[in-house]
């Protein structure tokens, strides 16, 4: 039977830091270009909800339009006046509004940018295709609104004004803000042969949230993680499989719902075996450009559970034989990657909570968040293979017993001797990662139940191959006495978007100017501190913090990651302690 629990859509509750955000509705948003006599649409948001950015606030007047290229710098308002004038702009929405709408006066945006990922979506692909485009309000923001043209119709735009044109622009929108319950959906099958204990499930995830039409994403994931209940329950009822374990399936608002179901019950949230993620699994990989990814947690957080759902899903695929019959090959591109984040699995996956979460994804796409993300892109052949990984990786350790466990451990052992020899002729910290990666992951079989005795074999016999090879191991400074020791106030990643940060706004504008040109500054700055804020756990030195980041990605960020803990720890998420090495300390799991 589903089961619904629900938390507060407000704007104002937050659960383990992270903002509930409110409800929002519209009933009419219309843009219409004004050139003297001649009146052209611009926006619709009854024929297009993309054309609208969300969240918009109502409005209703008649403004000149002004081009600003980008917006999210101070320095692009030098000699211009955006004063009561729309401002068309590629920059990021939430900056723009900053920086024009709230400090300058502008009435509000025309937006025309969108996320390019050469060489599947370059400024040439898809130009009349509209981007998804969202206003993320903080407790007590103050809001505005704006709309969204494709990049062709942007640069018409921008072209007549170039030319001396005088445009004004006609804007119509009726939407309300109100408080509302945000439902998390799951369901369970299963769990025949023990008691109804969180302790055994396993954890199917997908996200519910995106607009009209997001067919990729991601109702794709949702629909694959439907089917796989439908296809594990089907099994369990003609007797054709005996889950002993419960296999649970949650559908919630991307990121936000994952938090909330964590603050409801935190022990309950760390304690499923293991989990998988389903995230933009539908892909027609030729329309889309898309490869079929397995994405790897931090090689610190490393477990079982990515080596299992990598041999399922090499099982999994349609395999093509050659032209004279012996060989075969994939039709699918597949690959597997390092850890980036930015969907519900690195909740999951944060040390602090501890659930082994891989996830599964179809990326690039050349239509991600876009107007053009409709049902012809998905493909049913994509969506099968999604749902036989994630039905046989959960139908696997439902049912696992001393078989399946003794298979899996030396799966999970030659699986990393294997990732240590492609690792050994590579440059940098590439073979001491996968062998602390191999070592990591065989010490999370214990949440299956094999045996610590086991478990040590194992890890000794890794050991000796290491060994045998010369692969040495990670270095591992141990840090004296009068070390900076960083410590967490929440089990959970902080919100990627700092404006919505709990004292976000308390801080100095030039201090959160400062930072926010800081991350400009460093390549994949949200990763770097991603992985900085996992492996914080209370014990560890920020000398030692360092060296993780700098295992798992062979880049030394120091200064960065000792001025991210510096910004968290003027917002209260974290402290700097002085002291010497202790026990690592359990963070603070309180919701407000």
């Amino acid at each position: 039977m589903p089961e619904i629990e629900t938390v507060p859509g407000d704007g104002r509750t937050r659960c383990l830091g992270h903002l509930m955000p409110e409800g929002w509705a519209c009933d009419r948003a219309e843009a219409t270009l004004l050139d003297g006599a001649g009146r052209e649409r611009l926006a619709d948001y009854v024929a297009e909800k993309l054309s609208l950015i969300l969240r918009s606030a109502p409005a209703r007047g008649r403004y000149a339009i002004i081009v600003i290229e980008d917006g999210t710098r101070d320095e692009d308002y030098r000699g211009v006046d955006v004063r009561g004038r729309v401002v068309l702009t590629r920059g990021a929405v939430q900056s723009v509004h900053e920086r024009a709408v709230v400090e300058r006066g502008a009435a509000g945006i025309l937006y025309d940018g969108r996320r390019l990922v050469p060489p599947v979506r370059d400024a040439f692909d898809d130009p009349g295709a509209l981007a998804y485009t969202s206003f993320w309000w903080g407790e007590d923001d103050p809001r505005g609104w704006g709309f969204v043209l494709s990049p062709r119709a942007g640069e018409r735009l921008r072209g007549r004004i170039r030319s001396g044109a005088t445009l004004e622009l006609d804007v119509a929108i009726e939407s309300r803000a109100f408080p509302i319950p945000i439902p998390l959906v799951s369901t369970r099958v299963g769990g025949s042969g023990r008691a109804a204990r969180a302790t055994d499930e396993i954890l199917v995830l997908a996200h519910l949230c995106h607009p009209e039409p997001s067919a990729n994403d991601n109702a794709s994931g949702v629909a694959a993680a439907l089917e796989t209940a439908r296809v594990l329950a089907a099994l369990a009822e003609r007797g054709a499989l005996t889950l002993e374990r419960p296999v649970r399936f949650l559908w919630v608002p991307e990121m936000t719902g994952t938090y909330a179901w964590l603050a409801r019950d935190v022990e309950r949230a760390r304690a499923p075996i293991a989990a998988v993620n389903l995230d933009m699994v539908g892909q027609d990989q030729e329309q889309c450009g898309s490869t079929f990814l397995l994405e790897h947690p931090p090689c610190f957080a490393a477990s079982f559970a990515e080596e299992l759902l990598l041999r399922i899903r090499a099982e999994a695929v349609d395999w093509v034989p050659s032209y004279s019959g012996p060989g075969h090959y994939s039709m699918t591109r597949m690959a597997e990657v390092p850890y980036s984040g930015g969907s519900d699995h690195y909740v999951l996956i944060d040390p602090a909570t501890g659930v082994p979460c891989p996830m599964l994804i179809q990326w690039p796409d050349r239509f991600y968040h876009s107007s053009h993300d409709t049902p012809d892109k998905t493909s049913p052949a994509s969506l099968a293979l999604a749902v036989r990984c994630a039905a046989t990786y959960a139908g696997f350790l439902a049912c696992a017993g001393a078989a399946e466990r003794a298979w899996l451990l030396g799966a999970v052992r030659r699986g990393a001797e294997v990732r240590m020899l492609r690792a050994a002729d590579a440059p940098g910290p590439a073979a001491a990662r996968e062998r602390e990666r191999g070592r990591r992951a065989l010490a999370s079989l214990g949440r299956i139940g094999v045996a610590p005795d086991a478990i040590a074999g194992a890890d000794r016999a890794l050991t000796a191959f290491a060994d045998r090879e010369g692969l040495a191991p990670p270095a591992d400074p141990i840090a004296g006495p009068g070390a900076t020791r960083p410590r967490r106030a929440l089990p959970v990643p902080i919100h990627s978007q700092r404006h919505l940060l709990p004292g976000w706004r308390r801080l100095p504008r030039e201090r959160r100017e400062a930072w926010e040109e800081r991350m400009a500054q460093v390549a994949d700055a949200q990763t770097i501190a991603d992985l900085a804020w996992y492996a914080c756990d209370g014990a560890r030195a920020l000398d030692e913090i360092i060296r993780l980041v700098a295992l798992e990605t062979g880049r030394d960020e120091a200064d960065f990651i000792a001025e991210f803990f510096a910004l968290t720890t003027a917002l209260g998420l974290s402290e700097m302690r002085e002291e010497a090495a202790c026990s690592p300390a359990a963070p603070d799991t309180a919701t407000r």
